[in-house]
């Protein structure tokens, strides 16, 4: 299989791909188009508008037609922690009426796993965490004051080893810490009510483990 690229544009997952699979076409309202370079992004929107719930760009070249995407993107790069407990329980955040995962920005001349351990420990209030391994990376745009934004996050998988109670960083609007395990009941309502990024940050885990 060849070079893929994703991208969660209004939510809706955006595949640059030369290799296309049955599977990238079987999500109900699909649509593929075919890349033209720097016009890629105006014929993702035009699809998204129709009502497309997965758009497929086919690309002769994925790594052009994705760079091409990107230079039209003021770039944030971002890092954040799947952590779990001695239990396997997951640490999930409450956040704009979302379930969520802990993370934020980089900040200049910070390492990606540092800066993920950072935002861990400033938004769930815990520490005695360790880096076990990188999970993914999940890209995903937004409009910030009319600039076009791509952000990438880094995903780590952490361990947390303390005895610490969580508690939410109310100054970034988290109302909520909350450990969950894979077979809680409550797990399917965090499913239900989370991003598509973080549902691929738990694929990325259950596949780990």
């Amino acid at each position: 299989m060849g070079q893929k690229y994703k991208v969660y544009v209004s939510n809706r997952p955006v595949i640059f791909t030369q290799s296309l699979q049955e599977s990238d076409l079987s999500v109900k309202n699909a649509d593929q188009i075919f890349s033209r370079g720097k016009t890629d992004i105006l014929l993702i929107e035009e699809a998204i508008q129709r009502g497309s719930n997965r758009v497929i760009v086919n690309c002769k070249d994925p790594q052009k037609s994705w760079n091409h995407f990107r230079q039209q993107f003021e770039f944030v790069q971002a890092a954040g922690g799947l952590v779990t407990d001695v239990n396997k329980n997951i640490l999930f955040i409450f956040r704009l009426s979302k379930w969520d995962l802990p993370k934020g920005k980089v900040e200049k001349g910070e390492a990606l796993d540092i800066a993920a351990l950072r935002e861990v420990e400033e938004e769930c209030s815990i520490s005695q965490l360790s880096v076990k391994k990188q999970l993914c990376t999940t890209f995903h745009t937004y409009i910030q004051e009319g600039i076009p934004i791509l952000k990438a996050t880094e995903w780590y998988l952490m361990d947390f080893t303390g005895t610490e109670i969580p508690k939410p960083q109310l100054i970034e609007g988290i109302t909520e810490v909350k450990w969950i395990g894979l077979e809680d009941e409550m797990m399917k309502d965090i499913r239900s009510n989370t991003y598509p990024s973080v549902l691929d940050v738990l694929e990325a885990y259950e596949r780990k483990i």
